[in-house]
């Protein structure tokens, strides 16, 4: 192989069924690259279907089950690239994607840059408008929930190895906040950049993690600790709003997704002490509707 420019890590469980088409899409963005696949103790096809691919950029990392950070950490160890990319099983590269934001990387001079990103279907077709990045503060717009940030960050991202040399790692106590915890790590620590445009392809599945309410909870009551105990919110104006938001989403998810009001009321209510004005957006939301 020559010089590896880009590594490009793909942890993946039980993902025979969209491996191949993740693989080949980043096989086609340069030579210069490496592809880390790393089998999370999968009991399906996907070790198999990894080794059969053939191309002599792939490496292999065959491990005991230990969550999607876990893999992504043992693809960051055996990575050799200058610049890190993560890619989750089941979504793609767009033609374009690696190029695109090397360039923006050698202009800018920062270190980390994103993208937008186009939500599909399992056939990879386009399902709605494109999820757009933010050209603003990254960790206030995490924190706050005001908008999003950086859309699916580890399908997205592409950062200076310089970000990882110094210790930076996945939480693996985390699972779907894992990737909001890593992009406020880097926009803490590091400079970055916006690309305008969707260069991933990004499969909304039933049954994905987002869609485990229980883990959200949990994830993002993790999630907000630490950016509290790292600092990120001793402004006391800031730190309620971000709580406030926090609250609501949790409950909200609860009562509209799991129909469970007793488990989403304790959390509408902490939110609503916090911010009574939330106690309006319910109708603001039916006068835009």
């Amino acid at each position: 192989m020559s010089v590896v420019q880009v590594s490009v890590i793909i942890p993946a469980y039980n993902a025979e069924r969209w491996l191949a088409a993740a693989v080949r899409s980043v096989l086609e963005q340069s030579r210069d690259l490496e592809i880390i696949v790393v089998n999370d103790g999968s009991t399906d096809g996907t070790l198999g279907i990894a080794r059969s691919i053939g191309d002599p950029r792939i490496v292999i990392v065959d491990k005991a089950n230990g969550g999607v950070s876990s893999a992504r950490n043992a693809g960051i160890e055996m990575a050799k690239g200058a610049y890190i990319a993560f890619l989750d099983a089941d979504d793609a590269m767009a033609p374009g994607n690696l190029a695109i934001k090397l360039g923006t990387l050698e202009r800018s001079g920062v270190d980390w840059v994103f993208a937008d990103l186009q939500p599909c279907d399992p056939e990879l077709r386009p399902t709605g408008p494109v999820m757009k990045g933010t050209d603003d503060d990254v960790l206030r717009t995490i924190l706050s929930g005001s908008g999003t940030a950086v859309p699916a960050p580890c399908s997205n991202f592409l950062a200076r190895r310089k970000c990882f040399d110094g210790g930076l790692r996945f939480d693996e106590r985390l699972s779907n906040a894992a990737d909001q915890d890593i992009a406020l790590r880097l926009a803490s620590s590091f400079s970055y950049r916006h690309i305008p445009g969707a260069y991933t392809l990004y499969r909304v599945l039933p049954g994905s993690m987002s869609k485990n309410i229980a883990l959200y909870q949990k994830d993002h009551l993790l999630l907000f600790a630490k950016a509290r105990g790292s600092g990120l919110l001793n402004d006391g104006a800031f730190r309620r709003l971000c709580m406030a938001n926090a609250y609501w989403a949790i409950g909200g998810s609860w009562w509209k997704n799991a129909g469970n009001v007793a488990k989403a009321l304790p959390f509408l209510l902490r939110a609503i002490i916090l911010r009574p004005g939330l106690l309006l957006r319910p109708f603001r939301a039916n006068r835009s509707a």
